[in-house]
């Protein structure tokens, strides 16, 4: 047994320190700025978008609610710091896309909460997409609902920030809170609508 907790143990610093030290600067960078998001400094910070759609996502995950019980309670959050860090914004030329996640992803188990998951080597908001854009004029390309949210709006940023989360976290029964769906959006939308079924009144009440 003692053996055990040793790999245990070892297994957990090892994850620990590839998170700790595999970072770059950018997102060593974007950690600090998380950090100081959530606390009182953020009152006087302009909060961008995506500042915003993070702490919306962090405080559904908090709560102890329905949906936070989905994706495995507190420790939950711990996910979404180390998955905002890769966060970039770039173009991807399919405005129906609001992110992206490829290339290939590294395993972590943390043993004091339990919580496993994974992470890829690169993750993209799309510029043109929902999280911040929405169809305005009849030449625009059109741009799809969140779920049950209009697009660019703090409902549908946060709803796709969680969907990307239940990609990211391994549920008690093995697999992932939602399979994969690159590529095939009649099982993105219904990955989207599986989230919102958890969390969409919470999401409404923000």
């Amino acid at each position: 047994m003692k053996r055990q907790q040793s790999l245990i143990a070892i297994g957990l610093l090892l994850a620990t320190s590839i998170v700790a030290f595999g970072n770059s600067p950018r997102e060593e960078k974007q950690r600090s700025h998380l950090q100081r998001l959530r606390t009182k400094a953020a009152r006087e910070m302009h909060l961008t978008p995506l500042d915003r759609a993070y702490l919306d996502a962090i405080s559904l995950l908090e709560r102890g609610n329905t949906c936070g019980e989905f994706f495995g309670g507190v420790a939950s959050s711990q996910v979404l710091d180390n998955f905002a860090v890769t966060l970039q914004n770039g173009l991807i030329n399919d405005s129906r896309i609001g992110l992206v996640m490829s290339g290939r992803y590294t395993h972590f188990f943390d043993a004091q909460t339990g919580i496993s998951y994974r992470l890829f080597a690169k993750a993209e908001i799309n510029n043109i997409g929902p999280f911040y854009k929405s169809k305005v004029r009849p030449e625009d390309p059109f741009v799809p609902d969140v779920g049950s949210f209009r697009p660019n709006t703090r409902a549908a940023r946060a709803l796709i920030l969680l969907h990307e989360l239940a990609h990211l976290i391994r549920g008690r029964d093995g697999v992932w809170l939602i399979p994969d769906d690159g590529g095939k959006p009649e099982l993105s939308h219904r990955n989207t609508m599986t989230v919102e079924s958890r969390c969409g009144e919470e999401i409404r009440a923000l």
